[in-house]
């Protein structure tokens, strides 16, 4: 199995912790959040390459994790346009390279080693790791599932707020492709959404499309909220080493 790993951006409300390291660097629990990622991989027994998509200070990247890490073989795309693009256009880099089933993560994750485990045997097409969703502490992408299946994904900007989301989830930011569906059905969209010159989206916007057909196996995964944190800003982090405290 492959993994990819996003973490290209330069995570400026982090600043001024990413102005002298990329955002996956940002050390929780004396950690970068990028090792923590590569230690649940690794724990799984089950991943044999790891492509990290990097591109704000990515040689730092490279030098600190190598070409191997825990037996896992790793490889290194660049995004050299991480500062006008954004994660679509990141994710669309991966190109041809997935050969075999596969796990998407963002680079903003704390997550406890059940999370992966949740996912990593899933034999869907597609397989999204979710929990149920609290407006009071979550903000984001959200998924409106029946019985398992995604039916709808709204991100923020496409969310009504006069609409009740009690019964929807919030994404977790990872997810499981077939290696079918990832070169049949959602690598070709992505380059398809790609031409129409808008880089600086989001790849769930090219997901959410593909649910919205509802012609492939598409289901959640659900996991608690307290199993996770996303660290998108210094609130964030204040909060997660609070919690972990």
């Amino acid at each position: 199995m492959q993994a990819i790993i996003l973490a290209a951006g330069k995570g400026e409300r982090l600043q001024p912790l990413t102005n002298t390291m990329p955002k996956c660097m940002v050390k929780i629990q004396n950690q970068p959040l990028i090792i923590h990622t590569l230690n649940h991989l690794s724990t799984t027994g089950k991943i044999d390459e790891v492509i990290i998509v990097c591109g704000y200070m990515a040689s730092m990247i490279q030098e600190y994790i190598g070409d191997v890490y825990q037996g896992m073989r790793i490889s290194y795309i660049e995004n050299k346009k991480f500062d006008i693009t954004n994660n679509v256009y990141s994710l669309y880099l991966v190109g041809n390279k997935i050969h075999m089933d596969c796990i998407l993560l963002e680079c903003d994750l704390y997550y406890q080693q059940s999370v992966i485990d949740s996912i990593i045997d899933s034999d869907a097409d597609c397989s999204i790791v979710v929990s149920l969703y609290n407006k009071k502490t979550m903000d984001g992408t959200i998924i409106i599932a029946n019985n398992g299946m995604a039916k709808e994904l709204l991100i923020k900007s496409h969310q009504d707020e006069e609409r009740d989301y009690s019964d929807a989830y919030k994404t977790v930011n990872i997810y499981k492709f077939k290696e079918t569906f990832y070169n049949k059905k959602l690598s070709p969209a992505l380059e398809t959404y790609i031409k129409t010159g808008n880089l600086q989206s989001y790849y769930e916007l090219v997901l959410g499309s593909l649910i919205y057909y509802r012609n492939d196996n598409i289901r959640i995964n659900v996991v608690d909220e307290n199993l996770w944190y996303e660290i998108d800003d210094l609130k964030d982090y204040e909060r997660v080493n609070k919690c972990l405290a």
